[in-house]
C-alpha cells in the first residue's frame, strides 16, 4: 500500500503542475486532503528540497512488491496494481535510483519516458 500510495501522490503532483498548478502549491495542499495518505506529508518535503536520502530504498520497496506479487501468485488472488507498481519500481531500480529512497519514484515518473 506504501508504494502505491507514493505512486498515486506523485502522478497526481505531476498531473497537477501539468495542467499549470504550482509544484509548491500542490505538494503543500495535497499532503493535508483527508484522502492522502500522512506519509506523504513528510515525502512531500522531500520532493521539494530534491532530497532522496534514504530511509527505505527504492529498491527495498520493489523487492517488496515482488514478495508480494509472488505470494498473491502462490494463493491465486491477483494483485494487478501491485504489479503495475512493482513494474514501476523495477524500471526507477534499473535507473539507477535504487539506492535512494522510495519516494524517488517521483523523480522518475517526472522524466520524460518513451
Amino acid at each position: 500500500m506504501l508504494a502505491q500510495s507514493m505512486l498515486i501522490f506523485s502522478e497526481a503532483v505531476l498531473l497537477g503542475d501539468k495542467m499549470g498548478i504550482s509544484k509548491t502549491f500542490l505538494l503543500d495542499l495535497l499532503p493535508n486532503l483527508v484522502v492522502s495518505a500522512p506519509f506523504t506529508k513528510f515525502k512531500a518535503e522531500t520532493i521539494k528540497n530534491d532530497n532522496y536520502d534514504v530511509q527505505f530504498p527504492l529498491e527495498w520497496m520493489h523487492k517488496d512488491l515482488h514478495l508480494a506479487t509472488l505470494t498473491a501468485y502462490e494463493h491465486n488472488q491477483p494483485l494487478f496494481l501491485a504489479n503495475l507498481a512493482k513494474e514501476l519500481y523495477t524500471e526507477a531500480t534499473k535507473s539507477g535510483m535504487g539506492r535512494l529512497d522510495f519516494s524517488a519514484i517521483f523523480k522518475y515518473l517526472e522524466k520524460p519516458h518513451s
